[in-house]
C-alpha cells in the first residue's frame, strides 16, 4: 500500500477520503493525519510517505507555504485540494510543482481521477523490504545520512536558481571537497551535478512559460541566464524548440 500524509486544515476530509478510497479499492493508506504546516512537516521528516494530501479549503496561504517547503527537500507527490479557483494559486501551485490543483468545491469524481492519474505516475506498489544500512558523508565532522546532504544540495538548486550556482561553491559552504560531493551526487542521483542543474533550470523555464506572460529574458534571469543567446541554445537542445515556440506550442494545445 501506497502510504499518505493527510493535511486536512479544516479537519473534515479524513473519513471522506478513506471511504473513498475504500470504495474505489485504491491502493493507498492514511498513515497519519495532521492539521498544521508545522505538523506535517515533523511528520515528513519522521517517516516516509508516498504521497502528501493537502486540503486548504479556506486556508490557501498556509497550503502553499507548507507545498513551497515541502519541496525544499522532498520530490514526493503532492495533491493540493480545496482551494480557490484563481490564477494566482494556481500558478503558485505550479511553480511549486504540485501533481494536481482541485479548487473547491471539487467533486468525488475529479479526485478520484486525480489518484488514478497519481497511480500511473507512482508504478507499482512498493514491496517491503529489509532496511539497508545508509551510507554515510562527514559534514563539519559529524556522520550525516548521504541522502540528507544530497537533499540539502537539491534544495540549494531549487531556491537558487536565478543565481550563478557551481558545485564548489556548494561544497564549500558544507566543507567537502568538491570532487567528493560530485561523486556522491552523480552516485544517489545517477546523473551528474552540471545535469541535474540544466534539469532543473530547464523545468523552472518550461513552467513559467506556460503559467505566466512574462518575457524570454525576464525567465532567463529567473532561471539563472545572464546571457539570453545562451539560454535560447541550452533551451533548444533540451526542449527540442525555442522558448517562444514552446509558448505557442502548448498554449495551441491546451
Amino acid at each position: 500500500m501506497y502510504s499518505v500524509l493527510l493535511v486536512d486544515y479544516s479537519r473534515r476530509l479524513c473519513r471522506e477520503l478513506e471511504q473513498l478510497l475504500k470504495d474505489h479499492k485504491f491502493p493507498f493508506t492514511i498513515t497519519d493525519s495532521v492539521s498544521s504546516s508545522n505538523a506535517a512537516l515533523a511528520a515528513l521528516s519522521d517517516r516516509d510517505f508516498s504521497v502528501v494530501v493537502v486540503h486548504t479549503e479556506q486556508y490557501d496561504t498556509a497550503g502553499l507555504w507548507l507545498c513551497h517547503h515541502i519541496r525544499k527537500t522532498n520530490d514526493i507527490p503532492i495533491l493540493l485540494l480545496g482551494g480557490r479557483d484563481q490564477f494566482r494559486l494556481v500558478r503558485k501551485a505550479l511553480t511549486y510543482q504540485v501533481n494536481d490543483y482541485l479548487p473547491s468545491p471539487f467533486s468525488a469524481s475529479a479526485l478520484v481521477h486525480s489518484l488514478y492519474e497519481l497511480l500511473n505516475k507512482l508504478g507499482p506498489v512498493p514491496v517491503k523490504k529489509s532496511p539497508a544500512v545508509k551510507p554515510t558523508i562527514q559534514l563539519n565532522g559529524k556522520a550525516m545520512d548521504s541522502n540528507h546532504v544530497i537533499r540539502i544540495v537539491k534544495a540549494y538548486v531549487r531556491d537558487h536558481l536565478n543565481e550563478e550556482i557551481t558545485l564548489k561553491k556548494i561544497a564549500d559552504m558544507l566543507h567537502f571537497n568538491c570532487a567528493y560531493l560530485g561523486q556522491k551526487f552523480k552516485m544517489q542521483e545517477n546523473v551528474s551535478f552540471n545535469d541535474y542543474m540544466l534539469k532543473e533550470r530547464m523545468k523552472k523555464a518550461k513552467q513559467l512559460l506556460l503559467s505566466t506572460d512574462l518575457r524570454i529574458y525576464e525567465i532567463a534571469l529567473e532561471v539563472g541566464y545572464r546571457d539570453i543567446d545562451w539560454f535560447y541554445k541550452k533551451f533548444k537542445a533540451y526542449a527540442g524548440s525555442s522558448p517562444n515556440a514552446y509558448r505557442r506550442q502548448k498554449a495551441h494545445t491546451a
